[in-house]
């Protein structure tokens, strides 16, 4: 019989068995989504006012509705509104920018680099010039007055044009008086100026002006004076065309003779001008006097900068004392920008034209036409403002004439295709007799009527030609001569084809529509 095997002293520990390896790793894989559950629950119960604050932002806002028409306690918020936008297309603050991978605006660029030069005139005493160069409507003058009041030091600053101030004698007067209300101190004295001019020796613009020979010495004092001076010349090309160009010369060799620390207050002269040949047009004695500086302005080179201006405009601050104000004017904003046909009339006046001053036009029309009644910019303000800028047509009432009045101008427009730019009456009326013959060789009736050329008998006809040239849609030629009859006269219409062809479809009749679209 084998021995008992003895039983060691930690038998109790060991009286069930370990499970085996498969079990354990069954009840490990188990065990541990648990555990990730309760560390993850633990995490995100640390922060307990996190979490808070942020199902507060994820908490749905109140939804907000467009009134029809403005209550009466915010038509004061409305009104404070349009005041600010208007005031802010008066003199809006740049908001180009930069899209990703595109270098700096250009006249971001050039308002850098004016900012640069009269600084160097106002802080260190020098003479400067450049000349400013870009399409209309693409900054230059807003750029300039931008970096005149960014300098720290209230400078003199001269304003001149070229189509005020067309001679040397103009720009000198001009030069003198607003010195004068700048400064306080008269630049000419009473023997210069023509006290009691005599009025058969000289024109009217002429009256009372200063010699040119004072203009040097007018111009030379500039830099002596107590604060800097900048001269500001818009139509730079317009002062190359005057005689001698005493003006530009005098100015830029004074400005050529600004050095630093011989205790000048400095001198800067700026030409503005949409011509890119100016320099060209310049003397070689003043050519040789200007620095060569050229800065360029560009407009906006897409169309999404025109919506951030207008994005940027519309949503200027008014501080409505009222709260429930600016969430509603956010909104009609957003939407306004967002409505498709919104965008696309806007499209299409920028891709007309490029001018900045066109969509401060259009957003001026709209601000202005806002009332309590439609308090918030639609596609229906859009459309009156656009129709209110567009040529009107010369002639919107053609569906309103007569009949012999219209037959006459769709023979006159058939005249016009078979090479015939001046016709006579005789002509129109042999064109309308022979549709009509055309029209009752073959009748054609629909439920009893006939849908055929109605009859006219040459008076009726001239009485309609009668009207037509009183409404100046057919207009003379040749003046009237005794030798030939009336009728036999040549005219010329002014009415194009597409307008004819509207106001034939206006009119709806079946025989003009016919006879209009019947090849010639």
């Amino acid at each position: 019989m084998p021995p008992k095997r003895k039983v060691p002293d930690d038998a109790g520990a060991a009286t069930n068995p370990s499970p085996p390896k498969r079990a354990t790793r069954r009840a490990n894989a188990t065990a541990q989504p648990k555990t990730r559950t309760t560390s993850r629950t633990t995490s995100h119960s640390q922060p307990a006012g996190h979490e808070t604050s942020k199902a507060a932002q994820i908490a749905p806002q109140p939804h907000i509705s467009l009134p029809p028409a403005l209550p009466a306690h915010l038509v004061p918020c409305l009104r404070l509104q349009q005041r600010v936008i208007l005031s802010e297309l008066q003199s809006p603050s740049d908001v180009s920018d930069a899209g990703e991978g595109k270098g700096p605006p250009t006249n971001a660029i050039a308002l850098a680099l004016l900012q640069d030069l009269l600084s160097g005139s106002v802080d260190r005493g020098e003479g400067n010039s450049c000349l400013l160069v870009g399409p209309r409507g693409s900054g230059k003058t807003t750029l300039v007055e931008r970096a005149i009041k960014s300098i720290h030091v209230k400078p003199i600053v001269l304003r001149l044009s070229g189509y005020a101030q067309h001679n040397d004698r103009l720009a000198l007067r001009e030069v003198t008086l607003q010195l004068s209300l700048q400064t306080g101190k008269p630049f000419l004295s009473d023997a210069d100026a023509d006290a009691k001019p005599n009025p058969f020796s000289e024109t009217g613009p002429s009256l009372s002006l200063p010699p040119p020979s004072h203009l040097p010495a007018v111009i030379s004092v500039l830099p002596t004076l107590s604060r800097p001076v900048i001269v500001v010349l818009d139509a730079f090309d317009l002062f190359a065309q005057h005689a001698r160009q005493s003006l530009l010369y005098c100015l830029l060799d004074t400005v050529q003779s600004c050095r630093v620390g011989q205790g000048n207050n400095g001198l800067a002269v700026i030409g503005v001008t949409t011509r890119v040949d100016t320099i060209n047009l310049l003397e070689k004695r003043v050519k040789s006097r200007f620095s060569g500086r050229v800065l360029r302005t560009a407009p906006p080179s897409d169309f999404q900068d025109w919506m951030n201006f207008t994005i940027h405009v519309l949503n200027t601050p008014n501080g409505a004392p009222h709260g429930e104000w600016e969430p509603l004017w956010t909104l009609a904003v957003d939407r306004f920008v967002g409505d498709r046909k919104c965008t696309e009339a806007m499209k299409n006046t920028y891709a007309l034209t490029r001018d900045i001053r066109s969509l401060k036009q259009l957003l001026t029309s709209i601000i202005v036409d806002l009332r309590p009644s439609s308090p918030f910019p639609t596609l229906s303000h859009v459309t009156t403002a656009l129709s209110a800028q567009r040529v009107r047509q010369p002639f919107p009432s053609l569906h309103a004439l007569s009949y012999p009045s219209i037959c006459l101008l769709i023979a006159a427009v058939h005249g016009h295709t078979a090479g015939h730019d001046q016709i006579t009456f005789e002509m129109l009326y042999d064109s309308f007799r022979e549709q009509f013959r055309t029209s009752s060789a073959a009748p054609i009736q629909i439920e009893g009527g006939s849908i055929g050329m109605a009859r006219c008998t040459r008076g009726v006809l001239k009485t309609g030609f009668e009207q037509l040239l009183a409404a100046r849609i057919f207009t003379s030629v040749t003046a009237p001569s005794a030798n030939v009859a009336p009728e036999f006269i040549p005219y010329r219409c002014s009415v194009e084809r597409g307008d004819v062809k509207r106001a034939v479809d206006v009119i709806g009749q079946t025989n003009l529509k016919k006879w209009f679209n019947k090849a010639s």
